[in-house]
C-alpha cells in the first residue's frame, strides 16, 4: 500500500498545473522556427524535393519501401511540392499568431513527415528535431495565451490576464523529459568512440565539410579543442541534471550558462541551425517559473494587481497528457537498440513511432570514427571555347547539409545504410543528377572530367592527400548531360588518376543521363527494372 501511495503521489505530482505563458512563449518559438526550416525546404527543393534534383524518389521507395507511407509519390508535378511547402510556411504563421494551432501543427507534422520520407536518404537531425517538436506540439496544452486577434480586441489588458491562466503540466514534462533523454542518451554514447574518449574527436568533426570552416582548423588548435571535447564529455549528458534542480538553484543556473555555450559552439561552427535553435528555446520551459515570477514582479511595478487574482483553470482533456506518457515512454525504449537484454525492445518500439510518422535517433557525432572523411571533387572542365579550367568541389554538389550527407553514399561510407544489390544503381543515379544539375548551372561547359579524393582525417592531423580516383566523365549539350563514363564502368585497377587520352571518348559513345521519378527512368546507362526489388528491412533512422 505504501508503495502505491507513491505512485500514487507521483502521478498527481506529474499533472500539477503550470504557468500556460511559457508554454506559448515555447508555441511561438516553434512556429518561427517552422517557418525558417519550411522556407529553406523551399529554397532547397530543386536539388532535392524536385523529380529532377539530385535524388531519385523511385529508387529510395524501392530501397525502403516504408518512405511510401506519406503525401509525396514518383510522378508529382512540381507544382504540387511548391505549393505543399508555401502552405506549411502560411501553417507556421497560423501557430505563431494563435490561429488554429493545433490544425496547423497537424498540417505542418504531416508535412514534415512526408519530407523527410521522400528525401530520407538524406534526412538529418535536423528533419529530425523538426518533426518530434511538431508532434509535441500536437500534445502541449498551447493555446490559452499569446493571441494575436484577443491582443488587437483587449490590448495590454489581456496580458494580465495572460499571467493567470494555468493548464496541466503532465504533457509539458513528458516533453521535458524527452529533452532531456535527447542530452542524456547522445552524451552516453559519445562514451562509445575512442576519438571522443582520446580527446581529438572535435578536432575532427571541425575538419569535416559539414563545418563551415574545415580550412581554418590545425594542429595549433588542437590543445583548445581538446579541452573543449573534454567539457562536451562531461557536460552533455548532466544538462538535464542541472536544468531540473529546484527554482533559484545556483546549478540550475550553470546548466543554462552550459546548455546556451553548447549550442552557440555549434551554430557558429557547424551546419546544424534547427536542432540547436530548437533546443535553445526549451529554456523557456525549463525556467517557467522563474520567468513567471519576473513577469509578475514587472505587473506590480506597473501597478496592475489583477495578476494576483485567482488562477484561470481552462477546461482541458486528459488525453494528449496520457497520450504524452506513451509517447515518452516509446520514445525511450527506441534507445535500447544496443543495450543487451532489453534490444529487444527496441524493433516493435521503432515500428510503432514509425507508424505515426516519427523516427528518433540521438547519436550526435558519436559516429566520428566511422565517417571521419574529408572528400574533394577534382575536376577538369573544357569550355566551348576550347579552354580548359580547374572547377571546386562546391560547383558539382550544393553546399546544404542534406547535399553533404548525399555525397556519403558515393564514396562508401553511407548515411544510412543501403543494401549491397542497390548501392550500383544509387551511386549511378547520383552521378548522372550531378552531372544532369552542372550542365543545366554551366551552359558554358563542354567537356567535364570529375574525380574524387577522399582521405581519412586521423586523430591529430589530416592525412597526406590520397590519389584523385576517376569518378566519371560527361559532356553538356544543350543544358543536357551526356554520360561517357563512371567508376562503375570500368574495373576496379583502373579507378586510379586517369592516364593521358582516357577522357578523349566521343559524344556518340556516351549516353543521356536520364533523370526523372517515374519507375523505369530513374537508372541511367541501361539500369533494370528488374533490380529494384524490395528491401523489407526496417532502415536504421539517420544519425
Amino acid at each position: 500500500m505504501h508503495r502505491n501511495e507513491k505512485a500514487w503521489t507521483a502521478w498527481v505530482w506529474l499533472q500539477r498545473p503550470v504557468p500556460a505563458l511559457p508554454l506559448d512563449l515555447f508555441r511561438i518559438c516553434v512556429g518561427l522556427l517552422s517557418f525558417l526550416y519550411f522556407l529553406n525546404l523551399l529554397c532547397e527543393l530543386p536539388d532535392f524535393s524536385h523529380p529532377n534534383g539530385l535524388l531519385d524518389h523511385a529508387l529510395i521507395q524501392d530501397i525502403y519501401w516504408i518512405t511510401r507511407l506519406g503525401l509525396f509519390h514518383p510522378g508529382i508535378e512540381s507544382g504540387v511540392l511548391y505549393a505543399t511547402l508555401g502552405l506549411a510556411c502560411l501553417g507556421a504563421w497560423g501557430i505563431i499568431v494563435g490561429y488554429r494551432i493545433k490544425l496547423c501543427a497537424a498540417l505542418l507534422f504531416i508535412i514534415t513527415v512526408s519530407s523527410y520520407r521522400w528525401n530520407f536518404m538524406v534526412m538529418n537531425v535536423d528533419d529530425a528535431i523538426m518533426h518530434i517538436l511538431l508532434a509535441w506540439l500536437l500534445l502541449l496544452p498551447v493555446g490559452q495565451t499569446l493571441i494575436l486577434s484577443e491582443w488587437w480586441q483587449k490590448g495590454a489588458e489581456c496580458v494580465t490576464q495572460w499571467q493567470r491562466v494555468m493548464v496541466p503540466g503532465l504533457a509539458l514534462r513528458c516533453f521535458l523529459g524527452n529533452v532531456c533523454l535527447i542530452y542524456f542518451v547522445a552524451g552516453l554514447w559519445k562514451f562509445e568512440s575512442p576519438l571522443w574518449r582520446e580527446g581529438t574527436a572535435l578536432f575532427a568533426i571541425l575538419q569535416l565539410p559539414v563545418a563551415y570552416l574545415p580550412d581554418i582548423w590545425d594542429t595549433q588548435h588542437l590543445p583548445f579543442l581538446r579541452i573543449a571535447n573534454y567539457l562536451a564529455l562531461v557536460f552533455e549528458p548532466i544538462i538535464p541534471v542541472l536544468l531540473l534542480v529546484k527554482r533559484g538553484h545556483p546549478l540550475k543556473y550553470l546548466g543554462l550558462a552550459v546548455q546556451i555555450g553548447f549550442h552557440l559552439f555549434i551554430l557558429v561552427t557547424l551546419r546544424i541551425p534547427f536542432a540547436n535553435l530548437a533546443l535553445l528555446a526549451t529554456p523557456v520551459l525549463f525556467f517557467r517559473d522563474e520567468l513567471m515570477f519576473v513577469l509578475r514582479r514587472w505587473s506590480a511595478a506597473e501597478g496592475s494587481p489583477d495578476w494576483q487574482s485567482a488562477p484561470l483553470y481552462p477546461q482541458y482533456s486528459r488525453w494528449p497528457g496520457r497520450l504524452a506518457v506513451i509517447l515518452l515512454f516509446l520514445l525511450a525504449l527506441t534507445q535500447t537498440r544496443r543495450l543487451p537484454g532489453i534490444s529487444i525492445l527496441y524493433k516493435p518500439a521503432a515500428a510503432v513511432l514509425w507508424g505515426i510518422g516519427i523516427v528518433q535517433e540521438y547519436q550526435l557525432f558519436n559516429w566520428i570514427d566511422r565517417k571521419n572523411y574529408l572528400v574533394q571533387y577534382p575536376a577538369k572542365i573544357t569550355h566551348t571555347d576550347g579552354q580548359q579550367y580547374n572547377v571546386s568541389s562546391i560547383q558539382l554538389f550544393p553546399s546544404s547539409l542534406h547535399a553533404i550527407v548525399l555525397q556519403t553514399y558515393l564514396y562508401d561510407v553511407p548515411w544510412i545504410p543501403v543494401a549491397e544489390k542497390y548501392r550500383p544503381l544509387l551511386k549511378r543515379s547520383i552521378m548522372a543528377r550531378s552531372a544532369q544539375r552542372y550542365c543545366r548551372l554551366h551552359s558554358s561547359a563542354r567537356d567535364i572530367v570529375v574525380s574524387v579524393q577522399v582521405q581519412r582525417i586521423p586523430s591529430v592531423a589530416v592525412s597526406a592527400a590520397s590519389s584523385p580516383r576517376f569518378m566519371m566523365h560527361f559532356q553538356c549539350f544543350n543544358a543536357t548531360a551526356i554520360i561517357c563514363e563512371t567508376m562503375l564502368d570500368i574495373e576496379p585497377a583502373r579507378a586510379g588518376p586517369r592516364t593521358k587520352g582516357t577522357t578523349s571518348r566521343r559524344a556518340e559513345h556516351c549516353a543521356p543521363a536520364i533523370v526523372g521519378d517515374q519507375a523505369g527512368e530513374a537508372i541511367p546507362q541501361g539500369g533494370k527494372d528488374e533490380e529494384r526489388g524490395n528491401d523489407n528491412n526496417r532502415p536504421e533512422a539517420p544519425q
